[in-house]
């Protein structure tokens, strides 16, 4: 029998390709205080970071911790970071190479380096010195090319938001808010925590889905983006009124635009959902011309962001050629050393 049946593994993002660029919350998802380890690891595409972080998901939740798995906001299918926690412990691994760079905040009292670039054969790699150099230029121009194309949906979306904005009833979602959200939460702090269900990248817009247990009182949210977004960021408002401890879950596109808030204390999810509660688009009451702006600046975005998922996916295309190489120079027996190693070490700590 399945002891952890009953369990789930969370999995968020916590990073984003942005209308702004490259978006990193890593300092909100991973502070070293709150850990009893960080293993951060370093060295190069392909050298089995993500593999290595499965392996270590896998046998932490064997072990009955509670896990969260961070994935890659262009590449849903690969990790960058595992948290896991037992007995009011938590450790956790990283990703710490570019584009969130991260080393060792507070050296081995917490934060420990792992790099797997010492179990790779240099010879080899500089060998194909000239391939590996022609690729990174090559992914280089791919993402700045995309995030051209994303800052112009960028300013699509601006003029979008800004009529949702000015039409929006915010006395009349207050009311609404208030019927749900609570008067008051015992024994909170008003801590925020932040991650990502959305991404945007190689197969363009991208959604995990928050897990729901059982206990948890669902709030479904329906409407445009923005008119729900406009009705969460309400809902916020009061929360932290109230000082309740909650998780937020900012836009990929859009960091200061909402997709979800769960209220702990309460078992309170409120999110973005096709089979809803509320329907946001009550608040907002648009004119024959405004929406005529916004279909205007809606085919701008859709058209660059287009652009933007095509240039993502030769941008990954691209990192794949590199991680080829760079697995060819690897000796992953010494990773899974690294495996064995370090789960006796964590079974001590947890």
């Amino acid at each position: 029998m399945d002891e952890n049946k009953h369990k789930t593994i969370k999995k968020y993002f916590a990073a984003a390709n942005s209308y702004r660029g490259f978006i990193n919350y890593f300092d909100k998802v991973f502070p070293s205080e709150d850990f009893k380890r960080i293993y951060v690891l370093k060295g190069g595409p392909g050298t089995g970071k993500s593999s290595l972080m499965k392996k270590f998901s896998k046998a932490l939740y064997d072990i009955e911790c509670d896990v969260e798995e961070i994935y890659c906001s262009s590449d849903p299918s690969s990790l960058d970071g595992v948290i896991a926690s037992r007995n009011g412990n938590k450790i956790a691994f990283i990703d710490g190479t570019a584009p969130h760079e991260r080393d060792a905040i507070i050296p081995g009292a917490v934060d420990e380096i792992i790099n797997l670039g010492n179990n790779w054969d240099k010879k080899w790699l500089i060998a194909k010195r000239d391939d590996i150099i022609a690729l990174c230029k090559e992914k280089s121009e791919s993402y700045k090319t995309a995030y051209q194309y994303l800052q112009i949906a960028g300013q699509a979306a601006k003029q979008i938001k800004f009529v949702y904005l000015s039409k929006f009833n915010e006395l009349k979602a207050k009311t609404k808010a208030e019927t749900f959200l609570p008067k008051l939460c015992l024994n909170s702090t008003g801590k925020i925590q932040t991650r990502l269900k959305s991404s945007f990248g190689r197969y363009g817009e991208f959604n995990l889905e928050i897990q729901e247990s059982s206990d948890k009182k669902i709030i479904g949210v329906g409407g445009n983006d923005n008119s729900i977004s406009l009705f969460l960021e309400v809902c916020l408002s009061r929360l932290m009124q109230i000082s309740a401890d909650i998780t937020v879950f900012p836009s990929a596109l859009d960091p200061d635009s909402l997709d979800a808030i769960e209220l702990h204390n309460e078992e309170l999810l409120i999110l973005k959902k096709q089979n809803c509660e509320i329907d946001a688009d009550e608040f907002v009451l648009l004119t024959e011309v405004d929406k005529e702006r916004i279909k205007t600046s809606e085919a701008i975005r859709k058209d660059a962001l287009n652009e933007a998922k095509r240039w993502f996916k030769i941008a990954s295309d691209i990192h794949f050629r590199l991680e080829g190489i760079y697995s060819q120079a690897m000796n992953f027996e010494k990773n899974d050393r690294i495996f064995e190693e370090k789960t006796t070490e964590l079974k001590n700590i947890l």
